[in-house]
């Protein structure tokens, strides 16, 4: 994806090389994202169905961005000029969620793979974990929000408060209102309030330079699960130009079934 800073277009790539994007979007007078292409994917998919692979694009939930439209359209396009029979097949799937959510999906889908799994038992088994795992965010400023033209009720009513969070959370790819907590402890405790007990693999992510929100959920995440896996990683700059520097997300992965 590819997002422009006072007319200056950029592509984001892998995380830690996105440069300093927090300093820049600070400085920018005018800030936008601009969506992946139909066009975009289909030369993609062709490229990897010449060399006689399946493929499976997991993107962005619907909700949240027409990404998953433009994929899905391409691998149309791309599967009708295959034509019929033993041809390399190329599906599109919503994950339902964003960030690292994403993450623990691919992460699955190669694990799966690479253990000879076919599309259809890969497909299956992210369908499944699509709804087991979680994704639970806050962000420091509801304005950026309203002019995405996703802030509800409950969210209007937040906004404006003194040091209060409005927790939300992900559910089958749209966003549902969990709380509102006081300072940025209250809004670790109650972000970690929302994961499953037992849950082996999570991932505290900051929206820009890593603030005190993402330190506090990484320490409450630490409280209570001691012997999980945690990771903290930058968003990266796009999901931070919808969310708003600052904003700080927890995501864990579905128990394993494999």
């Amino acid at each position: 994806m590819s997002y422009i800073a006072d007319g200056i277009r950029r592509e984001e790539t892998f995380v830690g090389e996105n440069g300093d994007y927090d300093a820049l979007f600070r400085s920018a007078r005018i800030l936008s994202t601009e969506a992946v292409w139909p066009a975009a994917f289909a030369e993609a998919f062709r490229g990897l169905a010449a060399q006689g692979a399946d493929v499976l694009c997991l993107t962005i939930s619907a909700r949240l961005s027409g990404t998953y439209r433009s994929a899905e359209a391409a691998a149309r396009e791309v599967t009708g000029e295959l034509g019929a029979g033993d041809v390399p097949r190329v599906i599109a799937f919503d994950t339902w969620t964003t960030s690292a959510g994403i993450e623990f999906l691919v992460r699955r889908a190669h694990r799966l793979a690479a253990a000879g799994a076919t599309m259809e038992e890969v497909v299956y088994e992210l369908d499944r974990a699509r709804s087991a795992q979680g994704i639970v965010f806050t962000v420091p400023d509801l304005e950026v929000l309203r002019g995405s033209g996703r802030l509800g009720a409950a969210r209007r009513a937040v906004a404006g408060k003194l040091d209060r969070y409005l927790v939300m959370g992900l559910r089958e790819g749209g966003i549902v209102d969990l709380g509102v907590a006081h300072g940025t402890r209250g809004m670790g405790r109650l972000m970690v309030e929302q994961v499953p007990e037992g849950t082996r693999d999570l991932v505290v992510t900051h929206y820009g330079k890593r603030g005190v929100g993402a330190r506090d959920t990484f320490a409450e995440v630490r409280r209570r699960f001691p012997k999980a896996a945690v990771r903290v990683k930058d968003g990266g700059p796009v999901v931070s130009r919808h969310l708003g520097l600052g904003s700080v997300s927890l995501a864990w992965d579905a128990p394993s079934q494999d």
